[in-house]
């Protein structure tokens, strides 16, 4: 009963061509159209022995299937099936079963838009993946399986896969103490990660792509006396095996790299992203000045022919990048190789990418060459980034534009001297043209999803002479091309438009790192987002959150872009839910996003009053408060309604008591938890909340805010004393459950919340030597792994408990991982070595961006009630040069501008402020001897300078 060869296989499903998810070709992909349920069903032609199966996804994928058998098509049987989807390739196993029908199915209730299946494949008993411990190949997607203390589900891929993790899905009894571990001989395995205090739910494992035959998951300690449940065991590998990324990834690594999309090689690639602010549509543009015009689309990848030798940028000795101004939107990319140096700058104009590659002889002699343009079938982002494969089945260039599967994809500033289009033969379009240019016909179409385009422009320059090619491609549907343009004009429009929109340099330091980095923050924001939400990446993060959201809400806010940022607070207050929960994410068209968690995230009430609040505390607009308020109070009544459920279950003296309920919120949890993440921001929206009323008049709702927010804060500060006790180390828990330490976690009391006086005192020494240990570890010159820049979280707190050393570490640690670092921004996670294949989540990622923003907004301006702090946490090199200058940075007390400056004795200060002014104004100057404010000495206490506003103040030191 072997598997019958997929030509006999006949498939029907309830929309689509299904023919394509067995056609053993992958590059075409079944896609189903929107529907409650979606299905798809295979007719084998015979009966077979199946013991296994793979499905590998295309663009999107099923989060929660399952697949059934059937000998004679009425009665079915499960076979396997996950409610863990997360696409590319996955894998299972089940007992060995007769069937010569096979089903899959999948519900959809929001009717999004369906899956896309590549392949499926079945195999026998004996090539199917299996277990080394009988009776346990259930795990792997058919039935639940039970472990005892010290024992294992050992999986045998039968042969080396590419794998990234594991996840557990336990049942009512689960590890407390678990290893996962991979071997490629069955015998010897070593531990990539371990998880000591699971919480029941999933346990999940990610590591660096390893190469491995067997994976072993072993539990150490359970829950229960007899042992634990595993309801699924899921297998994260990495698809590229049988997918057209790999066949172009082979190729890469058996031509001349340097010719190749590094990612194909293995190796990370750093980008940034092109767009207009008031406009949809992002583009890519890697550091090697290649471009992906739109998401999912293949990619042109620049290469320079110096005579007959074909040149890549990643070869070249020195690159170099910048933005226009040092931090507007407008990046380049300059390299060189035998005398040539070749400069591409790209923008985002009109709804199109336009790039600028401009060629310089910077040789004495004349120099003849070309630049060369490659269109590969893939995208920048690469396939460990839920990217890779860009199909193209057809390509076609005419005159001075490229056309991809019959939509216009480019369009050259001039007609090309020589076109090359190819078919994949063990290599792309590269292999034909290395040696010298080329040509064939410009028209080709194929079914492999894998053709390829070179454009030559030919030069022959003097010394010192250039020749400029600019391409365009659109960004969206419906904008044709127009590469026919003085784009040295267009970047100065665009430069204009831009400073038009961000407004001045609101924030100047002695330190231009960080005054250009605070800078470019701004306007990537405004390109990552879905006017009028705020989104914090371009290609993964393709939805809205409010956690994200409202952080970069803040930092526009702040940096005098309060318009957009009130519009993101009350669009997002039209979709609360009648009893005042606030959805933690929402779908680019703004619906509400009902996948797993999203209605077990509890921050998000935290987050929206906190940004309401703060919105209404810098415009003092009236008609916003008038629409915001209703929605505020309703979202802070719902956290009184989820502290009953607590308590409903907790009683006074539990350390539970009064705090929300469970969550998801805290992205380092893979459970529902009792974040104390979560408990900060809703002790900020009590207190916020509270504020709003007052100033709307609202005495009673004021009064019960208040009267919430102290019983909340005593609960809280109970709570966490009472979880320090349990641990027994002095520091502050992460959660009241977990009894973790996650400092990074806890900082946010500090900011954006503001309530850190929640804190017992006696527990803040520990818990951020502890901290500060841990950052130091992560500069170390010999760490290797990951971290996420989301440590910036910990500025405020260091800044606010006086560890200014500290600060002025984590502070270096970020802008050195910056990549590129002239390109002013993050990733969310960052990775040594820094060309490791890993995920990166996306870039640029503006929340991490958006609170180096409000970090050192507060490291220089501070609003504390009715006082004004300033440099609490400004580093002393951020005084040199011409210091430091605030103009027009909205704050409570108004739009302020700042001069700071001094020389070898004296510091001066002048001040302006345009609303209500601050009562007393503190300065932090270490070394003050004297300080007069308007010709009134001040009061200095250590390093601390305490005065009335005052308009000019010299400091003697």
């Amino acid at each position: 009963m072997n598997v019958p060869p997929k030509a006999l296989w006949k498939a029907t499903a309830s929309s689509g061509d299904p023919r394509h998810a067995i056609d053993d070709r992958y590059s075409t992909a079944w896609s189903a159209e929107p529907a409650e349920r979606s299905s798809l069903a295979i007719d084998l032609g015979e009966a077979a022995l199946l013991g296994g199966l793979e499905i590998y996804w295309g663009r999107r994928a099923s989060s929660a299937y399952c697949f059934e058998g059937s000998q004679d098509g009425l009665r079915w049987m499960r076979l396997c099936g996950s409610r863990h989807g997360e696409g590319g390739q996955e894998i299972f196993a089940f007992p060995p079963t007769p069937a010569r029908f096979l089903r899959w199915s999948a519900e959809n209730p929001e009717r999004r838009p369906g899956p896309d299946i590549v392949e499926i494949n079945l195999y026998g008993p004996a090539d199917a993946a299996t277990t080394l411990e009988a009776g346990r190949i259930a795990a792997l997607g058919h039935a639940p399986v039970f472990l005892r203390r010290g024992e294992s589900i050992t999986v045998d891929f039968r042969f080396a896969r590419s794998v990234v993790g594991a996840l557990v899905e336990w049942g009512d009894s689960y590890g407390l103490d678990f290893s996962a571990y991979l071997s490629d001989d069955g015998e010897n395995f070593r531990e990539l990660g371990r998880i000591t205090a699971g919480g029941g739910g999933n346990g999940s494992f990610w590591w660096p792509c390893a190469s491995s035959r067997f994976l072993r998951l072993t539990l150490h300690e359970a829950s229960a006396p007899e042992g634990a449940v595993v309801d699924e065991l899921k297998l994260r590998i990495l698809d590229s095996d049988r997918m057209p990324i790999g066949q172009l990834e082979r190729a890469a690594r058996a031509g001349r790299g340097e010719l190749y999309p590094q990612a194909l090689l293995g190796r990370q690639v750093y980008w940034t992203v092109l767009g207009e602010f008031d406009r949809e549509g992002e583009a890519l543009f890697d550091e090697y000045g290649g471009l992906e015009p739109r998401r999912g689309s293949p990619q042109i990848t620049p290469l320079l022919r110096a005579g007959e030798r074909l040149h890549g940028a990643s070869a070249s000795a020195c690159i170099r990048h910048s933005l226009v101004g040092e931090s507007l939107p407008i990046p380049s990319v300059t390299w060189s190789v035998d005398g040539l140096e070749i400069c591409a700058t790209a923008l985002a104009h009109a709804g199109q990418a336009l790039v600028q590659y401009r060629i310089v002889n910077t040789s004495r002699a004349p120099r003849k060459g070309a630049l060369v343009l490659a269109v590969r079938p893939a995208q920048i982002n690469p396939y460990w980034q839920h990217g890779g494969h860009a199909p193209i089945d057809a390509i076609a260039v005419i005159g001075r534009e490229a056309r991809i599967d019959d939509r216009i994809y480019a369009a050259f500033s001039r007609e090309p001297d020589a076109v090359t289009v190819a078919d994949f033969d063990d290599g792309d379009v590269v292999r034909l043209i290395e040696g010298g240019a080329s040509g064939t016909d410009r028209r080709l179409c194929s079914d492999s999803g894998l053709l390829s385009a070179a454009v030559e422009f030919a030069f022959s320059l003097p010394p010192a002479a250039r020749d400029v090619i600019v391409v365009a491609a659109p960004l969206r549907d419906g904008v044709t091309p127009d590469a026919d343009v003085t784009f040295s004009a267009v970047r100065k429009i665009v430069a204009r438009r831009w400073r038009k929109k961000i407004g001045p340099r609101r924030i100047t330091v002695g330190d231009p790192r960080v005054t250009e980095t605070v800078e470019a923050q701004i306007s990537l924001i405004l390109v990552n987002a879905t006017r009028p939400a705020f989104k914090p990446g371009p290609r993964n993060y393709d939805r809205i959150w409010i956690r994200d959201g409202s952080a970069q809400a803040l930092a526009l806010l702040w940096a005098g872009l309060a318009e957009e940022a009130e519009d993101f607070v009350l669009w997002y207050s039209q979709r609360l839910y009648p009893n005042g929960m606030v959805p933690p994410i929402l779908d680019e068209n703004g619906a509400i996003n009902r996948g797993y968690g999203s209605d077990i995230e509890y921050d998000a009430q935290g987050e929206f009053v906190c940004v309401a609040a703060e919105a209404y505390r810098i415009t003092r607009s009236r008609a916003f408060l008038t629409a915001v308020l209703e929605p505020v109070v309703r979202a802070t009544r719902f956290i009184e309604e989820l502290c009953a459920r607590t308590n409903a279950q907790h009683g006074p003296t539990s350390r539970f008591h009064g705090l929300l309920p469970p969550s998801l919120s805290h992205e380092g949890y893979s459970e529902p938890s009792y974040s104390y993440w979560d408990d900060f921001f809703a002790l900020s929206a009590f207190r916020g909340c509270a504020f709003l009323a007052d100033a709307a008049g609202e005495r009673e709702t004021a009064a019960w805010a208040r009267a919430k927010a102290k019983g909340f804060a005593e609960d809280l500060t109970r709570s966490i004393r009472m979880t320090s006790e349990l641990m027994g180390e002095g520091m502050i828990a992460g959660s009241a459950d977990r009894e973790d330490v996650d400092p990074t976690s806890t900082s946010i009391a500090f900011g954006p919340c503001r309530v850190e006086d929640v804190l017992p005192p006696e527990l803040l020494a520990a818990t951020y030597d502890l901290c500060a240990a841990q950052i130091k570890s992560l500069g170390a010159p010999d760490f290797a792994g990951s971290f996420t820049p989301y440590v910036i979280r910990n500025l405020n707190a260091f800044v606010s408990l006086g560890r200014l050393e500290d600060a002025f570490g984590l502070l270096e640690l970020l802008l050195s991982c910056r990549r590129p670092e002239n390109w002013r921004h993050w990733a969310e996670v960052v990775w040594s070595p820094p060309r490791a294949p890993q995920y990166i989540g996306d870039m640029p990622h503006t929340w991490i961006g958006a609170e180096f923003v409000t970090a050192i907004r507060s490291m220089l301006l501070r609003e504390n009630g009715d006082a004004l702090e300033l440099f609490r946490g400004a580093p002393d090199h951020w005084w040199d040069g011409e210091g430091i200058t605030l103009r027009n940075l909205p704050t409570a007390f108004g739009v302020v501008d700042l001069l700071a400056c001094r020389t070898k004795s004296r510091a001066t200060i002048e001040l302006a402020s345009a609303g209500p002014p601050p009562e007393r104004v503190t300065i932090r100057f270490p070394g003050a001897t004297r300080a007069c404010a308007d010709g009134q000495s001040c009061v200095i206490d250590g390093d601390v300078i305490t005065s009335a506003n005052f308009s000019r103040m010299v400091i003697d030191f």
